[in-house]
This record gives C-alpha cells, structure tokens and sequence, in this order.
C-alpha cells in the first residue's frame, strides 16, 4: 500500500484541510471539454490559470470546488452532468498516482488503495469502505451543515467509486443501493439510472452498498510485482524529505503528474513553485540533483513501470514519457539499461 503517503504526506500538515488537488479539477476539466466544454469559458469563470489548475502541488478551497461543479452543470445546462464525468473521468496511465491500484489483486484492494490515497485528491468529503460487512459498504464524512453546497461533490465522489468495477473488471458496478443525506437536485429516476440500483435521499448518512461476489472478484490485470515496484518507486522522494530535501521531492511529484501532458521545463516548473529559475536551479543542485537529473529519474522509473504493465507500443511509452521522437527515448533507454526498448 501507500505506506509513503501515510508516514510523509498526511500528517496532519501536508494539506491545508477541506480543499481538493488541483490536478483532480484538471481531470475533471479534461472530461468536460471532452464532452464539449470551453475550458477558457470555465477557467475564466472560476478565475483560475493554467499555471495553477496544472500544479499537482496546488490545492483548491471547497467552495470554489463546490463552485466549479455548478458552473458545470450551467455550462452543459445538465444539472446532473457531474455524475457523468464521474462515470468518465477515469485514470489513463502512471503519471496518476492511484493508476496502479487497478492491478491489486481483487476489486476490494483496488478500493481501498484509492481510499488510502483520496486525501491526497480532496479532503472535503472523506470516503470510508468496509468490506466486512452484508453486503460491503461505503459511507461518506463530510459537514453536514453544508450537505447542499456539497452535493454535486459528494455525488460525484460515490460515482467515481461507482466506476472502479467497470474499469478494473470490465463490467458495470453491482450495486445495492445509494444513500445521500441531501435533497435530490433533480429527478430521481436519474439517480437511478445512473447508479443502476435504488436511490434514496435525505437520509441519516450517505452511504453506498455493493454486491459482495464482484467486491471480491479477481482483477483480470492483477500484477502484484507491477504493484510492489509502482509504490516502491516513491521510496526515495520520501527520503528526500525526511532528509530535509523537500525541493528533491516536489520536483520528483510535479514532474510525474505533468510529463504527460506537456513537456515540462525548468522554467515551467519554477513558475508553478513561485520562484526564479534560477533560484530553483541552485537549490535542486543544493539538494543533490540538477532539474534534468530528476526528470531522467521519473523518466526511466515511469518507462519501467509501463513496460512491466505490458501493453503499450515503445511509440506511446515515449510520448507519455514527454519524448517526441521515439530515436530519442530509444537513446535514453541505452543509457539506462544497454539495450533499446521493446514494448507491445
């Protein structure tokens, strides 16, 4: 598991509380244009620069959050769009951090990886899963004082959940029913719809409750050591910052979320850290690597893990690798190992 994110980055102080990861709007921001929204309308509605929407290191307040997922919703004129982002917004590749999980051993594993990790997404709505229990079940924590400003969120956080069964296994969640403490925003045969089971509101707790014989259903792509060699590859950041290198591990966290989008340059990396270039390069240097240093690590320790996932061609390795010629990811690749790459 996330043993790393437990003993380093939640903590109490990591992140401010009740805000959400900028990179998970971003995602989400990547779905709805997608599907056919503006994103200069959205960015400039919310006040927001690409800059920091881009920084997985930014965090975004819960009402702009809870604003965000309104403005959606008027955009596509859909008060229920967020359910179907939810459904979309799925991982794509390695550059996120909770893509691995869906190679755990059974559907229950994958969900609590992804529980483990979601405070490093959001923690405005905190997701809890018991698999012990007739059948298992999830419930949501959140304030309830702010149940309404919040349900767009919370619906769409019981979504993405929701979805896990259809991209880890390839089929449509089982499930038994749904529970949200607040009103319905709009028709409830909708909800039901959506979800494929019965949807109630108004109720004690949000709650979600799942078939036990797809829980603990085998994941097709389970790959253990692709597993154990995706989280050991965080090992050395977290001693970069329990050496009093926390530059070395932001550089490594930032570079791992953006080198898939585009090609990330000092420069860039410095305008999002708010500082100089070459500020920024003289304390990475202080700190014991240069910034093409650290880039060639999350680099060679991305492509390792791409080939153990075994179906990508060595031509789209590289392009997620932020390479845009495979002569030179093959080149890079010689240096790491000695021989050029073989994908798919």
């Amino acid at each position: 598991m996330h043993s790393w994110i437990d003993h380093e980055l939640l903590d109490g102080a990591a992140f401010a509380p009740d805000t959400i990861a900028a990179n998970l709007l971003s995602r989400i921001l990547r779905t709805a244009v997608a599907d056919g929204a503006d994103r200069r309308e959205i960015m400039s509605a919310l006040h927001l620069d690409e800059v920091r929407l881009r920084n997985p290191l930014s965090r975004i307040p819960a009402d702009v959050a809870a604003q965000y997922f309104r403005l959606l919703q008027k955009h596509f004129d859909d008060p229920s769009v967020h359910l179907r982002l939810g459904e979309k917004a799925a991982m794509r590749n390695f550059s996120d951090i909770g893509y691995v999980t869906q190679f755990e051993t059974d559907l229950a594993s994958v969900i609590k990886a992804h529980v483990q990790i979601q405070s490093i997404r959001q923690n405005i709505v905190k997701a809890h899963f018991d698999p012990t229990t007739r059948p298992p079940r999830f419930h949501w924590q959140y304030d309830a004082q702010k149940s309404t400003q919040y349900a767009a969120l919370v619906e769409f956080s019981v979504m993405s959940y929701a979805r896990l069964s259809r991209q880890v296994l390839a089929e449509q969640p089982l499930l038994r029913s749904v529970h949200f403490r607040h009103a319905p925003q709009f028709d409830v045969a909708v909800y039901t719809a959506a979800f494929g089971c019965p949807v109630s509101f108004e109720m004690s707790e949000t709650r979600m409750e799942m078939a036990g014989r797809q829980v603990f259903r085998p994941t097709p792509s389970a790959n253990q050591n692709l597993v154990t060699a995706a989280y050991q590859r965080y090992r050395e950041p977290t001693m970069w910052l329990r050496n009093g290198k926390p530059l070395l591990a932001r550089s490594y966290f930032y570079l791992t979320s953006e080198i898939d989008k585009s090609l990330p340059t000092l420069d860039s990396m410095a305008a999002t850290f708010g500082m100089g270039e070459r500020v920024l390069r003289r304390n990475l240097v202080a700190e014991g690597l240069s910034f093409r240093a650290v880039l060639e690590r999350v680099r060679r320790d991305l492509a390792e893990l791409y080939f153990m996932e075994g179906k990508r061609s060595v031509g789209e390795i590289a392009l997620l690798l932020g390479y845009s010629e495979i002569s030179a990811f093959t080149r890079a690749h010689k240096r790491w190992h000695g021989v050029p790459p073989r994908g798919r």
